[in-house]
């Protein structure tokens, strides 16, 4: 049924309305199904638009039609007899009853517009809120500022930048690219980020920038990634830039392992230099020859320092390779390309003779000796198709010194052993290499008589070296044409030098005054030690010292004798005219004294007798 209140439907039995709460009338109750089933009329059907309530009009049953149109008297006013059926309404009720459901209707349908402006406002604010959280929180609306020109998250403006650059707006794509950049440095897609904007750089004609954004992706972000060195090569072909470029493939291969740049480098330089020797240990001297492949210019450095080509030699013939570790290098050169650099290094060991053998076994021996020498070739010798390898000779020595290039040379001949308690035989085999082999040392012992070394005893006879005074040495040889002063670095002290007819004689200031340290005479009346005199011949004083009979050397010098603790003689050969004999011994106070025989054309023509010492010892 419907409630006369709020015009709702309610249950039939229902004693309040569940929609105003009003109490439902018994007679409006009625209305329903029990009314009818006691015969009442049923209430015209209403239909519910909304909040209003349109009442359908009931059809009037055929009935009572036709007691409406029943002429009043064939029973008008007679109830009808037929029980359970309602009278039907007069004309005046039925009006009343429209009017009030008018009235009804036209109350339900009034607007409340307090309640649907506050709704209205409501949902505007829902909808600018929903709005706000879109455009702020979501890509999509991140993305329709960015369009806008609003501020808008890094993302965003790099979608929005390339659709810029897709559409042909290349300067508005690389400011946007760049403001995102500025936002958010350090994403993880960063390195795909910034090849759109070296992209953009480059459809800008800005190669400087563009190639300055790869340098950082592969230089910083992602060394290993190949993708960004690609970009470069590509410029720096398009840029003709091939110097660069020929560095800049080696290490993008070395970086990132991938072949393709080692194989562009390739197929673009000048293929490398190439040796006609095998690198590694040699036992000869070489001559190594370069060559090119494309016979392209060859540039070549030994030894690790310098940079090629600026630093090298043009090679234009072969290159000599002596003994030791030799470091080659080498590029070919084609306009501005330049090779992989050729880098061999060959260590060449000379091979060393052996050591001389002799004849004399070591041993003491009652008489002089006669000896030989020989040189027995091994087998790395003998299977050798080097002839400087076989050119063998031998150096030695009797004197007591160890041979080098400069002692006798053996030629083949016998010779002998000098007399002593201690002769010391030395011999060196030397190639053609100038290689040395180890001394062969032989000591033996000739007892038979000789003479003995110059030593602290062997004095002129007038005056002692070092001993005699500059007042004793004048009383016996008179006054001096001149006395100066002077300074001799070979003795410590003050000095002076008296000036004679057949020489000079030096003194340096000791605690016994001036005393005799050097002597030089022409005079033949004059006795030096062992009673030497001006006027002697060569074999005359060498028989006076001892002499080992050692041979002349390649100088053309003689040695004597040699000890390193007492001293030596030695026969100096200075040209065809003028020779010199000295014998020297070592003071106690490491003094050295010399006597020295000046000849020409053998003869004494000077003696000198001096005792200097090292400056190291002066100071």
């Amino acid at each position: 049924m419907v409630c006369e209140h709020c015009g709702n439907l309610v249950r039939d039995d229902a004693m309040v309305c569940d929609q105003c709460g009003a109490q439902i009338r018994t007679a409006q109750r009625g209305e329903g199904v029990a009314g009818r089933r006691q015969g009442r009329a049923e209430r015209p059907r209403q239909e519910y638009v909304g909040s209003m309530v349109f009442q359908e009009e009931t059809p009037m049953p055929d009935a009572v039609l036709t007691s409406q149109r029943r002429p009043r008297s064939e029973g008008a006013g007679k109830p009808d007899s037929h029980r359970g059926t309602p009278p039907p309404p007069t004309g005046g009720q039925e009006i009343k009853h429209r009017n009030r459901e008018r009235a009804r209707a036209k109350r339900r349908m009034m607007v409340n517009w307090a309640m649907v402006g506050a709704v209205s406002i409501c949902v505007v604010i829902l909808l600018a809120i929903g709005a706000f959280a879109f455009l702020k929180l979501t890509d999509p609306g991140q993305l329709i500022l960015a369009r806008m020109g609003k501020d808008a998250n890094a993302t965003a403006l790099w979608t929005y930048g390339q659709e810029l650059l897709d559409q042909g707006y290349v300067d508005r794509s690389v400011s946007t690219f760049e403001l995102a950049y500025e936002k958010e440095p350090e994403r993880e897609d960063i390195y795909d980020r910034l090849q759109q904007l070296a992209d953009a750089y480059e459809a800008a004609g800005r190669n400087g920038d563009a190639e300055r954004i790869y340098t950082l992706l592969y230089s910083e972000i992602e060394p290993e990634n190949p993708v960004a060195y690609r970009a470069v090569v590509r410029m720096m072909e398009n840029q003709n830039r091939m110097l660069e470029l020929s560095a800049f493939l080696k290490l993008a291969f070395e970086k990132t392992g991938d072949v393709s740049f080692r194989r562009q480098r390739e197929d673009m330089l000048p293929s490398i230099p190439t040796t006609d020797v095998e690198a590694g240990s040699l036992l000869r001297e070489r001559d190594v020859t370069l060559s090119s492949k494309e016979d392209y210019d060859i540039y070549y450095l030994l030894g690790q320092e310098g940079v090629l080509p600026e630093d090298g030699t043009l090679y234009t013939e072969p290159i000599h390779l002596g003994e030791g570790t030799h470091i080659l290098r080498a590029v070919a050169v084609s306009s501005e390309l330049i090779s992989d650099e050729l880098n061999v290094q060959y260590t060449i060991n000379l091979p060393v003779p052996n050591s001389p053998l002799s004849s004399l076994a070591p041993g003491p021996y009652e008489r002089r000796q006669r000896i030989w020498l020989r040189y027995v070739e091994s087998d790395e010798e003998k299977s050798a198709d080097d002839p400087r390898q076989k050119d063998i000779t031998i150096y030695y020595t009797i004197d007591g010194q160890t041979p080098t290039s400069n002692s006798p040379i053996y030629t083949g001949e016998p010779f002998y052993l000098p007399g002593g308690k201690s002769v010391i035989l030395k011999a060196v085999a030397v190639n053609g290499y100038g290689k040395v082999s180890n001394v062969m040392e032989r000591q033996y012992q000739i007892n038979i008589p000789f003479k003995l070394y110059f030593n602290n005893s062997d004095e002129f006879s007038e005056f002692t070296l070092m001993t005699t005074t500059r007042d004793a040495f004048v009383k016996k040889y008179g006054q001096p044409i001149e006395e100066v002063e002077i300074e001799d670095a070979n003795v410590p002290g003050n000095a002076v030098k008296l000036n004679y007819s057949w020489g000079e004689a030096r003194f340096q200031m000791t605690e016994k005054g001036y005393t005799i340290y050097s002597i030089e005479t022409t005079s033949t009346s004059m006795v030096g030690p062992r009673k030497t005199k001006v006027g002697m011949k060569e074999t005359e004083i060498t028989e006076k010292y001892r002499d080992m009979g050692q041979t002349y050397d390649q100088n053309g010098d003689r040695s004597l004798y040699y000890d390193e603790s007492q001293g030596y003689g030695k026969l100096y050969h200075l040209d065809n005219v003028n020779d010199r004999i000295d014998y020297v011994y070592y003071r106690t106070d490491t003094g050295i004294v010399t006597l020295s025989f000046h000849l020409e054309n053998h003869t004494v023509t000077k003696m000198e007798l001096k005792c200097t010492y090292p400056i190291a010892n002066i100071q």
